[in-house]
């Protein structure tokens, strides 16, 4: 099993200088030299004020921070945890996503999700009710502009006419796609075209926030990896090497707490045993 994490801005109380370079630099290194294979940085560019008062996450733009860590690093992975496609132009976002995947010469890995904040979505110029539809026309009109070729493609408030993405993409066909999949939307997405599928452990707190489908517990983690195997077999596709990765095993890791590294090891066999490939954990604390 491996382990990738997520920026140390997960604390409601975090301050501005964890994202200054002295903060970021060691962070990075840090995570790297101890073995994660994967660092992400998550997709709100226009949270609700009132979001981000009841506790949200913090965020800064995920391409521009995930750069920086690609300069300060040589191995680990870079992730985006989650991207929501239909915030971006899909033209745009295809040329970040290829200049990114050139600077960091093909370490980026594509963390997708459908987005839950209403307002954030109108905030973005989005359409929440057509968000599944909008989803697939996006992601289709992303992978097309990898391929180098012209695109044509007509969508929500964008024309293709023989538009053409630069730079090549160093990932062929394009990075990996792991797809946020509680939902038998996410989880069809993901074996069919994917290349990873993302669980997420949920309370009740956090299906109601995120609007996502329940996945309490292990048992039902265990009916959702047997439909994963069996939508990946009904597609043709080998899960040998198909990426089964898990977020929220374990609460936040407050640094300045510490953790039960037992019992968390205890959770990890267990998981592994089941199948999953990798868990994402998120390491947090309010300055840097």
């Amino acid at each position: 099993m491996q382990f990738g994490i997520q920026h140390g801005m997960g604390h409601p109380k975090w301050q501005k200088e964890i994202l200054r370079p002295e903060a970021v630099i060691p962070f990075v290194q840090a995570v790297e030299k101890a073995g994660f294979t994967d660092l992400g940085f998550t997709d709100h560019p226009a949270p609700s004020g009132r979001w981000v008062d009841a506790d949200g996450e913090g965020v800064a733009d995920l391409f521009i921070a995930l750069s920086f860590c690609a300069a300060v690093s040589s191995k680990i992975r870079l992730l985006t945890w989650t991207l929501i496609p239909n915030f971006h132009n899909p033209l745009a976002l295809a040329q970040r996503i290829a200049t990114l995947d050139s600077l960091s010469g093909g370490r980026l890995t594509l963390g997708l999700g459908v987005g839950y904040l209403k307002s954030e979505f109108f905030a973005m110029g989005a359409d929440f009710e057509k968000r599944h539809e909008h989803f697939d026309l996006n992601l289709k009109t992303v992978l097309s502009g990898l391929t180098g070729k012209d695109v044509y493609a007509e969508g929500n408030n964008f024309s293709a006419k023989g538009t053409r993405v630069q730079p090549p993409i160093v990932q062929q066909p394009h990075p990996p796609l792991w797809f946020y999949g509680n939902s038998e939307f996410g989880l069809q997405r993901a074996a069919q075209m994917g290349q990873g599928w993302i669980g997420m452990f949920t309370t009740d707190q956090v299906v109601s926030t995120i609007r996502t489908t329940p996945l309490p517990d292990v048992g039902v983690l265990r009916e959702r990896l047997s439909q994963l195997d069996e939508a990946l077999m009904v597609a043709g596709r080998e899960s040998e090497s198909f990426e089964k990765v898990l977020t929220a095993v374990v609460p936040h890791i407050d640094i300045r707490v510490g953790w039960d590294k037992g019992l968390y090891q205890e959770k990890f066999n267990e998981l592994e045993a089941m199948g999953v490939t990798k868990i994402i954990v998120n390491a947090i604390g309010d300055d840097a």
